[in-house]
């Protein structure tokens, strides 16, 4: 998928499924993103995405590109 087209999907509650049929639901975020100066894991990474786990879950974080989403819808 094109980063563009991905990016405008940025800040909503979306299911993304990646190339190796996982798929990930959450709000789609980019890393570099200002809010999570707190946390180098996600901070400095460019280019990539990640959906949030829902709150209250110790769900972790999976870290893909762009080009990794076959298809992606708003829920």
């Amino acid at each position: 998928m094109k980063r563009s087209e991905l990016e405008s999907y940025l800040g909503k509650h979306v299911e993304a499924t990646i190339f190796d049929g996982d798929t990930y639901t959450g709000t789609l975020y980019k890393t570099s993103n200002k809010m999570f100066t707190d946390n180098p894991s996600l901070y400095l990474k460019k280019d990539y995405y990640f959906c949030s786990p829902p709150e209250n879950s110790y769900a972790t974080y999976y870290l893909f590109r762009s080009s990794h989403v076959k298809k992606i819808k708003i829920l």
